[in-house]
């Protein structure tokens, strides 16, 4: 089955019915990993085994499967219109190109999901705020601890967050993440700051995590030249 039917609901889902989960086992691979071509208007899905940072979830519904599609849909510059779509199986990628494909075609470029399919995250942005999402706030209990200590390891490139109630750095949490102010640390170890948001997974360890800045300081490298 090189090519088959999915339909998108009003809130920017695609389904994928029964047959085309057994066709394709998507019930062995639970993640996906999307792409776009901003240029041919194209998204691409690749069903995976592997929990990522970037990783998006199939949704089991009745005896097929749901992906959220609405960010992708989004950065191609289409509107979410209802309806039946044929799509492609090009090696290992599905891919969408709406009701009209486009005639040029560019690079694929993975697009993140917002909400992570099960990894603890953080994200920087380029004011210097740290944000945790949800499920990193919950586990470092940040209403409860609601200041840290930051460690940095230089030749690993890697922070140690500590959370408690004597710590140096302020968090604020609200219902949906928690956020402090990382600026000044990254300064005083010589880090610039994100020119968009930098997001990435975090590892727990009781009430510290643990996360890397290597790929930040890399593309930073790589764009000074």
């Amino acid at each position: 089955m090189d090519n088959f039917v999915i339909k998108m609901d009003i809130r920017g889902f695609i389904r994928f019915s029964g047959e085309i989960v057994k066709e394709l086992k998507l019930d062995k691979t639970p993640y996906a990993d999307l792409e776009v071509d901003k240029t041919g208007k194209r998204i691409a899905v690749t069903p995976s085994k592997t929990l990522k940072p970037t990783s998006y979830r199939f949704m089991p519904n009745g005896s097929g499967y749901l992906l959220y599609f609405k960010g992708a849909l989004n950065a191609v510059g289409f509107q979410i219109a209802t309806g039946a779509y044929t799509v492609v199986k090009e090696g290992s990628r599905i891919v969408f190109t709406g009701k009209a494909p486009a005639k040029k075609k560019g690079t694929w470029e993975p697009i993140a999901c917002r909400n992570s399919a099960g990894l603890p995250m953080l994200s920087i942005d380029s004011r210097g705020t740290i944000i945790f999402d949800k499920r990193t706030s919950t586990a470092m209990e940040t209403a409860k601890n609601d200041t840290m200590i930051a460690e940095y390891d230089a030749n690993k490139k890697v922070f140690k967050l500590s959370f408690g109630k004597k710590g140096f750095i302020n968090v604020r949490t609200i219902a949906s993440h928690a956020n402090a102010s990382f600026m000044g640390t990254l300064s005083s170890h010589g880090i610039a700051l994100p020119t968009k948001s930098y997001r990435t997974d975090c590892k727990v360890n009781g009430k510290t995590l643990t996360f890397s800045v290597a790929p930040l300081i890399a593309a930073q490298k790589a764009k000074k030249g």
